[in-house]
């Protein structure tokens, strides 16, 4: 498989959008349906334990987003016949990983109750459980992500999303409240990874085997380490907020503010597609030496165009996207959805620049970056007078992080472009 064109875009993020909208839509249903049945108060339990879920789970999507870049690179350079052993490898490493984060999970569920003002201890070990059958599923959709197989990647996607809300809705409407809505997450998870087995097993039976083939996950490592830390710091200030108001402010208000994180980020995950489309394209440019700056072009575009749309309409009628989801329960959310859409249009902006870096290995970048999301959780945790306060504060965070990243691209490019014609750039 070669990379027929760099501004071969269109559509594969049609085929990812299209699915990550009806996964969206999935999980929205999901959210909604959680925020009516539970109320404010469980609703808030629920959303500072999937807020945990969510930073801890960017260890997932480092495991994609590496799988991803390696397969490409294994296209790109026509060493298919590695995809075989490193597959196999991942699935060993992961497995004993997912099993020592339930353990983690467990020894200090008890503190993390405490810390939510949680009553039991169950719903915490839901949430660790959880990890333990999410670790594979993204291996293999990296892996399709990295074939730039779209169409079982975004079949996948909605599996996951549409089997949660399914046995979400199940589960919580025998009576499992909480709880059923967390396991819900398990399910969906295994659902789709059964699935992707399906899909990828004809294509890797069709790899010649040889004992000599090896892959050194060495690499591996050196680059999903500071994969991880970027994954988790930008992670961390969308979600670190969701704790600390569940941990400092009423269990009513942690649910309006629960709520307000859930609708805030369909600005964010909306534009998930394009980030997903450029990726490999990007990895695999990089792995033959051609230039993928238009391919980032494109990106920036159509992410700033989509989400600042929705941002926008938030901005305009805050009542109708509070309102006619979550009811007039959730009325004091209004508010705070106004300019919480703010932040999550300049988070998919800076999202963008980030997956941009990883894929051309630019860590330098990286480091850097995430020096700015400790330094938004750690005004966040200092400054908390008030919900508004906070998503100012995250507004002012991603702010600067944009800024930083146009100025960091404005001399980048030249550079890039430059190492790239020469023929020398790193690998």
């Amino acid at each position: 498989m070669k990379l027929d064109s760099n501004n071969d875009l269109l559509k594969p993020i049609f085929i990812v959008f299209i699915a990550t909208f009806i996964g969206g839509i999935c999980n929205y249903l999901y959210q909604l349906y959680m925020g009516r049945i539970l109320g404010p108060t469980e609703y808030g339990i629920f959303g500072s334990l999937f807020a945990i879920s969510y930073i801890i789970f960017v260890l997932a999507g480092t495991i994609q987003t590496s799988s991803a870049r390696f397969i490409s690179n294994f296209v790109g350079r026509n060493e298919t016949e590695k995809i075989r052993p490193f597959l196999s490898g991942m699935y060993k490493r992961m497995f004993i990983l997912g099993v020592v984060i339930l353990f983690i999970f467990a020894i200090c569920s008890p503190f993390i109750a405490s810390f939510l003002r949680i009553n039991s201890t169950i719903p915490v070990i839901i949430v660790g459980t959880f990890f333990l059958f999410s670790m594979i599923p993204p291996i293999n959709m990296g892996v399709m992500q990295g074939l730039q197989k779209f169409v079982p990647f975004g079949f996948c996607v909605i599996l996951n999303f549409s089997s949660k809300l399914l046995f979400g809705v199940l589960l919580v409407s025998l009576g499992f409240g909480v709880n059923g809505a967390l396991i819900a997450f398990s399910i969906g998870a295994a659902i789709a990874l059964l699935a992707s087995f399906y899909y990828l097993n004809p294509f890797i039976k069709k790899i010649p085997t040889s004992k000599t083939i090896n892959v050194n996950f060495a690499d591996v490592y050196k680059y999903s380490l500071p994969t991880i830390l970027t994954m988790f710091c930008f992670a961390l200030p969308a979600n670190v907020d969701v704790i600390i108001v569940k941990h400092v402010f009423s269990p009513e208000q942690a649910g309006f503010y629960t709520a307000t994180s859930v609708i805030g980020k369909i600005v964010l995950f909306i534009t998930d597609a394009i980030a997903i489309a450029m990726f490999p394209k990007v990895t695999e440019a990089y792995a033959m030496k051609k230039s993928s700056i238009s391919i980032f072009i494109q990106s920036i575009f159509f992410t700033g165009l989509i989400s600042g749309s929705v941002a926008i309409f938030y901005w305009f009628f805050p009542s109708l996207v509070v309102e006619i989801p979550f009811g007039a329960q959730y009325i004091q959310a209004i508010p705070l959805v106004k300019i919480y859409g703010i932040a999550m249009f300049l988070f998919a902006l800076s999202f963008v620049v980030m997956r941009y870096s990883l894929a051309i290995h630019d860590f330098k970048f990286v480091v850097i970056f995430s020096l700015f999301s400790f330094i938004g959780v750690g005004l966040i945790s200092i400054f908390h007078n008030s919900m508004i306060e906070m998503i100012t504060i995250l507004i002012f965070t991603y702010l600067a992080w944009l800024i930083f990243s146009i100025i960091y691209i404005i001399y980048r490019v030249p550079r890039y472009n430059k190492k790239i014609m020469a023929g020398y750039y790193d690998t």
